[in-house]
């Protein structure tokens, strides 16, 4: 195979050729990681960046979705997506955060739960502590508590079950993509 046709410029015949992993942009969707674990990790705990973590979150979220677009020939990266603007509009309804219930901190056991104040963010996460009365679509909130042990257990949401599930059938359809165009150059 040519380098530019493995490097997915134009091929013969006008087809497209796929890069070996077949996905593009796969350094936007790092800087996303990157930027929503800094977040979380930096900017949620230093007290004069508290206050743009409403801004800061939904937007390390957004920084996802060029990737994902790019992508969208994937049907990992539509689910992706979807599970994305789940956790999105929970987040935008709840101020920037993803609400989760005092049951659910308690469940996990991460933080003391009489430290917490409703309406706080919880530090070193994306999440809120609210009741469920207080939750705008709770449904979409952390809600679900895994049942793993600690220190690995968490609570989730719909949304990330969705992300999950997208990144794992993304994964397949990537193996699958690769084995095709490596079947592919074995023969020419």
């Amino acid at each position: 195979m040519s380098a530019p046709a493995s490097l997915g410029s134009q091929g013969t015949g006008g087809t497209r050729a796929l890069p070996a992993s077949g996905l593009h942009w796969l350094p936007c969707a790092v800087a996303a990681l990157a930027a929503e674990v800094a977040v979380i990790w930096v900017f949620s705990a230093s007290e004069e960046w508290r206050g743009w973590l409403p801004v800061l979150l939904p937007t390390a979220h957004l920084m996802l979705i060029p990737f994902l677009l790019r992508n969208f020939s994937f049907w990992g990266a539509r689910v992706v997506l979807l599970g994305l603007t789940l956790n999105l509009i929970a987040m935008a309804f709840n101020g920037g955060f993803m609400p989760v219930a005092p049951g659910a901190v308690e469940a996990v056991g991460k933080h003391d739960r009489l430290e917490l104040e409703l309406g706080d963010p919880i530090p070193g996460t994306k999440n809120v502590l609210l009741e469920s009365d207080q939750t705008h679509a709770p449904w979409l909130s952390d809600a679900i508590v895994l049942p793993i042990p600690r220190p690995y257990k968490r609570a989730v949401s719909v949304g990330d079950f969705i992300v999950i599930g997208g990144v794992v059938i993304t994964f397949f359809e990537v193996a699958r993509r690769y084995g095709l165009a490596s079947r592919r150059a074995a023969t020419d």
